[in-house]
């Protein structure tokens, strides 16, 4: 576990790390091919579990931007949470390569 001095001191007083759940939908990024690490976020879309509010956040519009880290803040009940860009870069590289895996046939119906 981390101390609280840690947060204080890495992340400041705006951010409240561990207030709030969130269900990540889809992460919109550029990856490097080779390593996935993110280079680029262009928004993650999540689902609040405190008070079911989907919503997409963007820097500035429901996500900040931390050392490894990003926070996502729901604007409906203003739970808050960070998730760590290699979790973020994990789901995304996972999420692209079901996507992209050859469709399967569908079952003719007699």
């Amino acid at each position: 576990m981390v101390p609280t001095s840690y947060w204080r001191k890495s992340w400041g007083s705006f951010v409240r790390p561990n207030t709030g759940s969130f269900d990540i939908r889809d992460v919109s990024c550029l990856q490097e091919p080779t390593s996935l690490r993110i280079v680029h976020l262009y928004r993650i879309d999540a689902c609040c579990q405190r008070c079911d509010r989907a919503f997409s956040a963007r820097d500035g519009h429901g996500m900040a931007t931390v050392t490894g880290a990003r926070v996502l803040t729901c604007p409906g009940c203003s739970a808050s949470q960070a998730v760590s860009n290699r979790e973020l870069a994990r789901f995304s590289a996972s999420h692209t390569a079901t996507a992209m895996a050859a469709p399967r046939p569908v079952a003719e119906v007699a």
